[in-house]
């Protein structure tokens, strides 16, 4: 298994040895399990110019040029680079044309292409994220969206897969996608292991709040289907049970017993339960303040979501966020 890190001046050290870690531990597990001397995951570090890098930390490499290299990749990692301010960040990621290029040669060749924190901007910039989900860095949530227009941003979420293409939200989100990448590849037996060995936290491997209530998911009705969509899409804002129903073509009184009949919930219940699902994942991934959180799910009066909460998680927002 080929694995290509690239390594771009400023990248952050401890995504770019960090996941190569996570591997590390997993090859010493397989090795130990199965009787095979030689290393399951073997990796390459390259980069996107022929001078010599230094990584936020100080760290000097100099590597091969990804774009001049012709060897075929199954997995190929962007760490994030440290951040210096939005004309030094729009200059770097405006000059990779030729990496860009080699980056989708090997996306069509079939490998998996990840990044995490701020290199997810070169998966933009790529053109591999058009027309998709993604996620990136919370605080670069107005610029990616000023950039990438035709990109639905969702950085609430930490990790977000489509078509072999994988974006990872945080700095230290490296362990959560190197278990990610594990699991594709080798037993849940080892990606357990290894998890362990390393205290990697896998209620952080959710890729979204709404995955909390995936079990909702699992039913035919299609009508409330439809209004799972719309709440799913329509969680940041203040809205009623008859705004709900109106917009998808039914009386409340319809969409209650539909709600109750296929998932023994009522639907204001069930717009709840999202609500402080997704409150709790942003506490736990991002540093936004309360209010912003509380807008950002749909309330505007900060004691009822607090005591919403409390009820729900059994202590306040901010002695959850404390936990993490």
């Amino acid at each position: 298994m080929n694995i290509a890190i690239i390594a771009m001046e400023g990248c952050y050290g401890s995504s770019l040895h960090g996941l190569i870690d996570v591997f590390v531990v997993a090859n010493a597990y397989i090795k130990k399990h199965s009787g095979n001397k030689n290393d399951f995951f073997q990796w390459h570090f390259l980069s996107t110019t022929n001078s010599t890098i230094k990584t936020s930390n100080g760290l000097s490499m100099r590597q091969s040029i990804a774009q001049e290299c012709d060897k075929h990749f199954d997995v190929i990692f962007i760490p994030g680079i440290l951040y210096k301010g939005v004309h030094a960040f729009e200059v770097i990621i405006q000059q990779q044309q030729l990496f860009y290029t080699w980056l989708m040669k090997q996306h069509q060749q079939g490998a998996i292409v990840c990044a995490n924190c701020t290199a997810t901007f070169f998966l933009a910039e790529s053109g591999l994220l058009d027309n998709k989900e993604a996620t990136t860095v919370w605080w670069l949530e107005p610029l990616f969206k000023q950039r990438y227009k035709n990109i639905t941003l969702k950085f609430e979420q930490l990790i977000i897969e489509k078509n072999n293409v994988i974006c990872a939200g945080s700095a230290t989100s490296h362990f959560q996608l190197g278990l990610l990448l594990l699991k594709k590849f080798v037993s849940p037996f080892i990606v357990q292991q290894t998890a362990k060995a390393m205290l990697i936290d896998t209620r952080k491997m959710l890729t979204s709040p709404e995955q909390l209530l995936s079990f909702s998911r699992e039913h035919n009705n299609v009508l409330v289907q439809k209004a799972q969509d719309w709440i799913e899409l329509n969680l940041s804002r203040s809205f009623k049970l008859v705004d709900l129903a109106r917009e998808i073509a039914t009386t409340e009184r319809t969409l209650i017993r539909q709600f109750k009949n296929t998932l023994s919930i009522t639907p204001s219940k069930y717009i709840q339960n999202l609500r402080v699902n997704k409150a709790k994942y942003l506490l736990e991934i991002s540093e936004l303040s309360l209010d912003k959180i509380i807008e950002k799910v749909g309330y505007q009066d900060r004691s009822a979501f607090t005591k919403l909460f409390t009820k729900v998680v059994g202590i306040p927002p901010m002695s959850y966020r404390r936990q993490f």
